[in-house]
């Protein structure tokens, strides 16, 4: 379901402008439940406007784990990639930015491919420097999926488990991180279309101050 969660306005540190806020609803461990997660809506990541095709995004959480599902519309996949930290980038790919805590000096990266191929990797964004990538990191509890539906429209439907012993730090009920997720998608035109739940006003997702707020219920 679509939550009003997603549409409500939160100002952000440094900006005037909007970003959403999402409720990550508490599971058992191992039972994510989509059924009862809300439901967070991709916008074109410069405009806002809707995009050609939807893509929506739920999470839920446990003690040790966060789980992320992206439900994408897609009539084309582009993506020739085969091994981890590949630029999926470059490519058709679904990603999910998370930094633990609401002013943290890191953040991660998580991609994945239409065929299940990951990149991920640690930003270090200390004030005053410039970010510090690390693609040599990976998350080794990471589990993900790709599944195709074909019925009734063609869809792309993937799932992300991230162990919250990768990211170094577990949530409390209560605690807010900020997190974003995006989508790179080329259409039949060849025009390569970028999406965001939390729009950057540019072709560029590496702006922490416009990620989203994220909610751990108790």
């Amino acid at each position: 379901m679509t939550s009003e969660a997603n549409t409500e306005e939160v100002l952000s540190k440094g900006t005037d402008s909007p970003v959403p806020r999402y409720i990550c609803r508490r599971v058992p461990d191992g039972a994510p439940n989509w059924m009862e997660a809300e439901a967070a809506v991709l916008a074109d990541v410069v405009t806002g406007e809707a995009p050609c095709y939807r893509t929506q995004v739920q999470a839920c959480w446990s003690e040790r784990t966060l789980y992320l599902r992206f439900e994408c519309e897609d009539e084309r996949v582009v993506s020739p990639y085969t091994k981890r930290d590949d630029p999926l980038f470059e490519a058709d790919v679904v990603e999910c930015f998370i930094q633990p805590g609401e002013d943290g000096a890191v953040y991660y990266e998580f991609n994945i491919s239409p065929h299940n191929i990951v990149f991920d990797s640690r930003i270090v964004c200390e004030p005053g420097k410039e970010k510090l990538f690390q693609p040599e990191w990976d998350a080794r509890q990471l589990r993900t999926t790709v599944t195709y539906v074909a019925e009734p429209k063609r869809l792309l439907v993937y799932e992300a488990a991230i162990a919250f012993e990768d990211l170094e730090r577990a949530p409390q009920p209560g605690d807010c991180w900020r997190i974003n997720w995006f989508r790179i998608d080329e259409g039949e035109d060849g025009i390569r279309n970028f999406d965001a739940w939390s729009p950057t006003g540019a072709v560029n997702f590496h702006v922490p101050e416009r990620f989203g707020r994220f909610i751990f219920e108790a």
